[in-house]
């Protein structure tokens, strides 16, 4: 894999396009909040995760790991100095350096079954 390519496509070359779409729900009865994250690449689907904890932008590190599950993006599980993952560190990265490859979405939902609906398919 070339240097300045992070994330490849199904046939192995740098992708031109990653989407990352979240929903996120609040459980007002437990006040904990969850979300939902589908990754396509260069259009094609890669993945989902229906339902998983995690508030703000967490939606981005579950796409991050749809990615890496698929084998589109190494995963070393190293971590830097400060103790941040260096894998989501060069991604957030990438996502500075490339902001035209990337679209991030998400959409806050009422109910926990929103969650599980498809987005794009």
């Amino acid at each position: 894999m070339d240097n300045d390519c992070l994330i490849v496509n199904k046939r192995g070359q740098c992708a031109n396009t990653i989407a990352i779409i979240g929903r996120r729900w609040f459980d007002k009865h437990h006040g904990n909040t969850y979300h939902a994250t589908e990754v396509y690449v260069d259009g094609e689907f890669i993945g989902k995760e229906d339902f998983k904890y995690g508030y703000g932008d967490q939606f981005i590190e579950t796409g991050m790991q749809i990615l890496q599950d698929n084998h589109l993006m190494e995963a070393t599980e190293d971590r830097l100095p400060s103790g941040m993952d260096k894998d989501y560190y060069e991604f957030e990265m990438d996502r500075r350096k490339h902001p035209e490859k990337y679209v991030v979405s998400v959409a806050d939902v009422e109910r926990k079954g929103e969650l599980k609906q498809s987005f794009m398919r």
